[in-house]
């Protein structure tokens, strides 16, 4: 088991390490406060205490040798854990399965297919909790283009595409990320975001300019100058802006109680999200009401977003949710740029507390099968092997999924683990 997985397992009972010992403390103290022998007069609290005579005094010196230790070993591991980085050999092999400027452009990020990440949680393999993404800026007026677009833009807002798409009411707002940040705390981690509102209209014309190239070479210039400034200036200046519009979208990885993850067939009526292919494990835009509360910012929006999302893509209800997933498991693991059609995702996961099957029998009846047409599960073993034939199989799955199922594998096991799985399978291809 690799160092970073035990610490892992470390993080999640060292509360309840110190809760048991401190509950024996206690009732050890109390046990010598009212002995017969100390009410009397004829021995002292201390000698009570000190008394290797007494079995109870000798398992809590016991107990307590063993949280030092334990505490020592958390401490050590924890620090080796967050000085782990990825091996030049799972470098190389992450840039042979990256597409456009993501080979050239890997940096210390992660990246599979045809996204990226911008920023990952700092202890990746602990994910950030979801009360550690805030808000710090909504600009509700609405975007305007610059200069050398806005008169492309003004064309397309004619055409007889998006004039119908308005005259059915569906040209709804999108809410775009526009700048995000992340402080260097390493105890309490933040990622930052400020947003700004958009259009679909808005989101569409940008996204065509990628869809609508059908030449690879084609697609890959105007890759190399949308994406490709972003990257480039985030890694010369450290300059974190998305200039054009994005529908900020979730990326939620759900884990089954059994430790697989949930894959949806998205329905071949999805012509507008890659139908038919495979997605891991849904994906959905944020609204207005998912990060504000009347007037002012929700303290934990990505949990409004994660609920929101589940209750609509499955069908349930608020209760049925609650029965199904535990909440306090959501984790973000990264912010990523889908370099397919310009946009943003946070990378989230959740757990659900039952297996496939069982969450199959619940949601049957009420899944929306225009939007998702199966529903089947992947377990964490097969994950590298996927991802290694994406190559040959890219047209599987959903693009976003491959980063997906990475940054799952590694939150799972660790930097160590997974460069030495792909290593190994690497040989083996």
């Amino acid at each position: 088991m690799a160092l970073e997985v035990i610490y892992k397992k470390m993080h999640s009972v060292k509360f309840k390490v110190l809760e048991y010992w401190a509950v024996y403390v206690v009732s050890v103290v109390m046990n010598c406060v009212g002995d017969e022998s100390v009410l009397s007069g004829r021995r002292s609290y201390i000698e009570m205490l000190t008394d290797l005579g007494n079995s109870a005094v000798v398992i809590l010196i016991i107990l307590t040798l063993v949280v030092v230790v334990f505490y020592i070993l958390y401490f050590l591991l924890r620090y080796y854990s967050l000085r782990q980085n990825f091996s030049a050999e799972f470098t190389r092999i992450m840039r042979a399965h990256s597409e456009g400027i993501n080979q050239n452009r890997i940096c210390g990020g992660v990246s599979w297919g045809q996204n990226r990440t911008l920023w990952t949680a700092p202890n990746l393999i602990m994910g950030l909790e979801s009360q550690n993404v805030v808000i710090a800026d909504y600009d509700d007026t609405p975007y305007v283009f610059p200069s050398d677009l806005a008169q492309e833009f003004a064309d397309y807002e004619q055409s007889e595409y998006l004039t119908n798409i308005r005259s059915l009411g569906n040209d709804l707002p999108r809410y775009m990320l526009s700048k995000y940040g992340a402080n260097v705390d390493k105890v309490r981690p933040i990622l930052t975001l400020q947003l700004k509102k958009t259009s679909w209209g808005a989101c569409q014309f940008v996204w065509n300019r990628f869809v609508g190239c059908d030449d690879k070479e084609a697609r890959q210039v105007k890759q190399k100058e949308w994406c490709g400034n972003i990257v480039q200036e985030h890694l010369d200046s450290g300059l974190r802006v998305a200039r054009y519009p994005n529908s900020l979208c979730l990326h939620l990885v759900i884990e089954t109680v059994d430790g697989n993850v949930i894959i949806t067939s998205i329905s071949k009526d999805k012509s507008n999200d890659y139908p038919s292919t495979k997605a891991v494990s849904i994906g959905e835009q944020l609204d207005l009401a998912d990060f504000i509360d009347v007037n002012d910012f929700r303290k934990n929006f990505v949990n409004e977003w994660v609920r929101r999302s589940i209750c609509e893509e499955f069908g349930l209800s608020e209760s049925q949710y609650d029965d199904e997933f535990t909440e306090s498991s959501i984790r973000v693991l990264a912010l990523d740029m889908e370099q397919d059609i310009y946009n943003f995702a946070l990378v989230t996961t959740i757990k659900m507390k039952h297996d496939c099957e069982y969450f199959k029998s619940v949601v049957n009846a009420t899944i929306d099968h225009k939007e998702i047409s199966d529903m089947t599960e992947l377990s964490l073993s097969s994950i590298p092997e996927i991802l290694m034939n994406y190559n040959k199989n890219r047209n599987e799955y959903h693009p976003s999924s491959y980063l997906r199922l990475l940054l799952f594998y590694l939150y799972k096991n660790g930097y160590r683990r997974t460069c030495k799985d792909f290593s190994e399978l690497n040989l083996q291809v």
